[in-house]
């Protein structure tokens, strides 16, 4: 080989038919290149989809397993655990042939149905274990007959889609159907949109909420960077979610939920978040993320940043993008704070050890976690609001958040450097012209409560609890003060949403002191049978200081306690602009939300 000249290797293909799509089956053909000076390889199948920090064990989904060489004949192999396949190929090109059974309709997995077919990636192919650098191709073949078209964020090549190595591969979602499909660009960038099922939405609406959320988080980044971008839409009959990636994301929301403005306000929240993880966890990422072991935990502690703080600046992007306005951001502050203020678990432990333990505790959680900890979306979430404020409150509104990312963007993210939390303390310090090391002593390693309410009145920003408990106070309605009066009281149980098991009891409160605990199922409150509707209708029927007899089951056995009412701490919230707020506070509130 001349000096200098670099070749590269041969890809590894996969062939991908559906050839019976009612059997919610993939065919799958992996064809590996002759591996010199390997006589021995390893098959390995991933058990877990980054951006989605649990152990799935994808290959419990994997059938008829056969590895012939390149004439068909059998290769010995020999499993060695789970998810991992000792091969003897003596260095020669082999073939490797399965199914997946895709019927689980999340954006984390595969499903394949007569309606369409769609997979992430690492719930459907192999890799070989020392090659996860090679390049890869992949060619698809729907359903004979049908006139499905393929969606993905990999470029065509030679009859099919190209990824310069594995990780590119299983980034690179495919959605195979009759799916709706629009365009659009911003600036010279090209983003795409393919939409599957059915959907009571205005498409053209969508599509003008994407363009908008796409420019304006690509002007607090100072472009994109990627020159394509797809947006893969599931409408569900309930939506759960979205799942990142470098230049797509998919999305599955609830099809027909768009019967009022509700509905695309989340549906711009959602993409919205998805979208600024283009740069915040896809390209501003850690180590421990920076080149994945698909077999394994991943740990990191800055899912807080990677997860909580995008879900904050969610909003943020959407006020910037006009999707919403000042009031609906008040309205998400008034209606969410109070909840997250009386979670019996918030201080109970820091941020970045909730981040740690995301494995084996958010995603897989007992039965007492909502008491003795939090989800790191929701913390993260208000903690970025008080670092915002803070950073506003230092610099008269000049910078703030998305200023302390796209500095990290442009020294960390773009040269592709990893961070971690040291990084964060020196962005945020530059922003605010002072090192915030305290902040993040307190409330990102420590377990202090957040000081919100202090921090939007330093901000011009007037708080209060809405007195709407006062049966004096004059209610739109009737109804609405019953409501209110109803909501006073509080025994500290939460039902599961559709049979009285009792989900949670809330440590110290009234029905944890009468020894009321999980899965006791409550059937009648002071004589009168409940179900989870009327429950909290027979509890409030009563004020705060009085005794309900409360009866339920436990294994089998009808008990009852009598529980002692109390003052429901979850208060209703006011949050306005101060119109006589200082100037220095008027200039924070002003560069905070976006104007």
């Amino acid at each position: 080989m001349p000096d200098g000249l670099v070749t590269t290797p041969a890809p590894i293909t996969y062939r991908v038919a559906m050839p019976e799509p009612a059997s919610h089956e993939f065919e799958v053909e992996m064809r590996v290149p002759a591996l010199r000076g390997r006589d021995t390889v390893e098959i390995v199948f991933p058990a877990w989809a980054p951006g989605s920090y649990m152990v799935r064990d994808f290959v419990r989904h994997v059938f008829q397993l056969t590895v012939t060489d390149a004439g068909g004949r059998p290769i010995a192999r020999e499993r060695l655990d789970k998810q991992r396949w000792r091969l003897r190929t003596g260095g020669r090109p082999f073939v490797v042939r399965y199914r997946v059974f895709a019927f689980e309709a999340t954006v984390r997995t595969s499903f394949l149905d007569d309606s369409h077919g769609y997979w992430n990636g690492t719930s459907l192919f192999f890799y070989v274990d020392g090659e996860l650098e090679r390049p890869c191709r992949v060619i698809v073949t729907p359903p004979a007959g049908s006139r499905w078209r393929i969606a993905t964020a990999l470029p065509r090549a030679r009859g099919g889609y190209a990824a310069t190595d594995f990780d590119e591969l299983v980034d690179a979602p495919f959605e195979i159907g009759t799916h709706e499909t629009r365009a659009f660009k911003v600036g010279r960038t090209k983003f795409e949109l393919a939409l599957y099922g059915r959907c009571n939405a205005d498409v053209d609406r969508l599509v003008d909420i994407l363009r908008r959320i796409v420019a304006a988080t690509g002007e607090m980044f100072g472009g994109f960077p990627f020159d394509r971008y797809l947006f893969i839409v599931h409408a569900l009959p309930v939506g759960s979610g979205g799942l990142e990636h470098r230049a797509s994301v998919t999305m599955d929301i609830a099809g027909l939920s768009f019967e009022d403005e509700a509905g695309y306000k989340r549906f711009a929240d959602l993409a919205a978040h998805e979208f600024f993880h283009a740069w915040n966890v896809k390209r501003i990422r850690d180590a421990a993320l920076n080149r994945f072991d698909y077999t394994q935990e991943n740990y990191t502690r800055l899912l807080w940043l990677f997860e909580g703080f995008t879900d904050y600046l969610a909003h943020i992007i959407m006020l910037r993008a006009g999707v919403t306005s000042d009031r609906d951001f008040y309205r998400m502050i008034a209606e969410d704070w109070p909840r997250y203020a009386t979670r019996p678990g918030r201080n109970e432990t820091p941020l970045d050890e909730l981040s740690f333990e995301a494995w084996i505790k958010q995603y897989k959680p007992s039965e007492n976690y909502v008491n003795r900890a939090v989800s790191y979306y929701e913390k993260g979430l208000w903690t970025g609001m008080a670092l915002d404020l803070e950073l506003r409150l230092s610099t008269s509104g000049r910078r703030g958040l998305p200023e302390m990312f796209r500095w990290i963007w442009e020294r960390f993210g773009r040269a592709g450097v990893p961070v971690d939390e040291q990084t964060v303390r020196d962005a945020a310090a530059a922003m605010a012209g002072r090192r915030m090391d305290r902040f993040f002593d307190q409330y990102v390693r420590g377990t202090e409560e957040l000081p919100l309410p202090a921090l939007w009145r330093r901000a011009g920003m007037k708080v209060a609890a809405r007195a709407e408990w006062d049966e004096s106070a004059k209610a739109p309605a009737d109804r609405d003060r019953v409501r209110a009066r109803r909501a006073r009281a509080w025994t500290g149980i939460a039902l599961h949403p559709e049979r009285t098991l009792v989900r949670n009891v809330v440590p110290g409160s009234p029905a944890w002191r009468a020894g009321i605990t999980f899965y006791d199922d409550i059937v009648a409150v002071d004589g009168a049978r409940v179900n989870p509707q009327t429950f909290a209708k027979r509890i409030g029927d009563a004020d705060p200081g009085a005794r309900v007899r409360i009866a339920y089951f436990r294994r089998d056995v009808l008990c009852e306690a009598t529980v002692t009412l109390v003052e429901n701490p979850e208060r209703a919230l006011s949050i306005q602009a101060d119109a006589g707020a200082s100037k220095r506070a008027a200039a924070a509130r002003t560069g905070w939300l976006g104007a």
